[in-house]
């Protein structure tokens, strides 16, 4: 068996460098995994299919952990290959001349390709009589008793799962095909299953909490990325984090030069770099999407073209009055900035005359007039304006009648002209919808799946993004992983 033995027995506390901070955004689920495994004698099964991430979330449960001992033994990847799929953990062992690094953060890596069953045994045993915390990964199990008959495997699982309260070891053991797990389903105390799956054609990686006996689970499901190489699991919703009640103004991402910024450099970046002037942008809102996620999403948009000084249209959702989106926008631009360069349509004509407010009369022809008034007015600030319309709620205004469609799709016709941004957002089929998609340049979903955000472009297409939408900096922030 190969053995590296890292420098933790051995070593004063300040002589080990800092454990590194896990990826996970999602703290609670992870950080649940991680005081389940914390409480000596816990037995954790992992499973999934090939390629579902397994190994990488083992490894990732090793790095978060501190003050234990940690050892990972493979039965399926070599140390070298470990060091080569996963550069992060490149200090633990040069393979190659038998070096090994001092604090690293995993202090035994065994090789279990070509170990015989009563080898595995004695280590285990050691690592139990050694009476010292700590946390041993087994990957995979089915490799582990590979050349066992049915005496070897109830050894192993015997010298695994006993006494373990008492040796103050808790277990990690990967499993890729459960029919071969035998009965470690009913003798573990959590099981967690990772997967992944398709949307639209593109990959969809999952975390299922099973189990985690003697611990509540407030979350059992959630999306979760593998990309560099890094376990992370994506928020579940928006977070709020208690910084949305001391709001600040949006500091805005620049626009380049004859393009526009969405506010959000991943959003940007996932669409080719930037959105040049004249372009239609149509977002398609999937119902499990909560109003409060698509506002904040469209408050950043809105706010960051305000910011630089840019005058915006918005036909607000119906989800929400004129009063409600100019509030929640102001605490972002300002209430100046809102009188100056900002127009919400409303549709109740009893409400207070506002500056900012554009009271419409549910008549096409006439509230074509009032916009067109209203934009021509803005226009003497700037001619790059932006209209920000929802869809639905202007076929909930004017009907499905398909001759109202080329009156409502007038609003936007001279925004190529203009350079403009235009961006519509619905949440269903309509004749209004089919309109905007026959000339839009950029078009976007936007779906909860698995209580997480996700994002993906149609026209381009794009991979799959989990959305980490949140207010850290006081202002709505919106941040993307691809889901790799």
């Amino acid at each position: 068996m190969a053995v590296a033995h890292g420098s933790s027995q051995q070593e004063a506390p300040m002589d080990r460098a800092p454990v590194q901070a896990h990826t996970s955004l999602d703290s609670v689920m992870f950080d649940l995994i991680l005081k389940f495994l914390q409480t000596p004698g816990q037995v954790l099964l992992v499973q999934g299919p090939p390629g579902s991430g397994k190994t990488t979330f083992a490894l990732e449960i090793l790095n978060s952990l501190e003050e234990t001992h940690k050892i990972y033994a493979s039965s399926r990847v070599a140390p070298a290959r470990l060091r080569q799929h996963f550069p992060w953990i490149d200090e633990v062992i040069d393979t190659m001349s038998g070096r090994t690094a001092r604090a690293s953060w995993i202090d035994e890596l065994h090789d279990l390709r070509r170990v015989e069953p009563d080898t595995i045994f004695n280590q285990v045993l050691r690592l139990k009589h050694s009476k010292q915390r700590a946390v041993l990964v087994v990957d995979s199990w089915e490799g582990a008793i590979r050349n066992t008959n049915d005496e070897g495997r109830k050894m192993l699982e015997s010298a695994v799962l006993s006494e373990l309260d008492e040796s103050k070891v808790s277990v990690v053991i990967v499993v890729e095909d459960s029919r071969k797990a035998g009965d470690l389903g009913y003798l573990v105390d959590g099981i967690i299953t990772l997967d992944q799956s398709e949307l639209d054609g593109r990959r969809v990686r999952t975390i299922a909490m099973n189990k985690l006996r003697g611990f509540s689970v407030p979350t059992k499901r959630g999306i979760f990325s593998l990309d560099k190489a890094r376990f992370t699991i994506l928020p579940n919703g928006l977070r709020q984090q208690g910084t949305n009640s001391h709001p600040k103004a949006l500091e805005p991402v620049p626009h380049p030069d004859h393009a526009f910024s969405l506010g959000s450099k991943g959003m940007d970046q996932m669409l080719g770099g930037s959105i040049p002037r004249g372009s239609f942008l149509l977002i398609d809102v999937d119902s499990s999407v909560s109003p409060v996620e698509i506002r904040t999403i469209l408050n950043m948009v809105r706010a960051n073209f305000i910011n630089q000084k840019g005058p915006c249209v918005i036909v607000p959702t119906a989800a929400y009055s004129s009063d409600t989106v100019a509030e929640s926008l102001s605490k972002y631009v300002g209430w100046e900035a809102i009188d100056e360069r900002v127009r919400i349509l409303e549709y109740n004509q009893s409400l207070a005359p506002k500056k900012w407010r554009l009271v419409m009369k549910s008549n096409l022809s006439d509230d074509v007039k009032t916009f067109a008034h209203a934009w021509d007015e803005l226009a003497k600030i700037s001619p790059h304006r932006m209209l920000d319309i929802n869809v639905d709620k202007a076929v909930q205004v004017y009907g499905r009648d398909e001759l109202s469609v080329p009156g409502l799709t007038e609003l936007g016709a001279n925004m190529r002209d203009t350079e403009g941004l235009n961006i519509a957002i619905a949440s269903s089929d309509s004749k209004l919808r089919d309109q905007w998609l026959s000339v839009v340049d950029y078009h976007l979903k936007i779906k909860n799946a698995d209580g997480s955000l996700v994002i993906y472009g149609v026209k381009p297409f794009t991979p799959l993004y989990g959305v980490d939408l949140n207010f850290d900096k006081g202002y709505p922030v919106l941040n993307l992983m691809q889901i790799v």
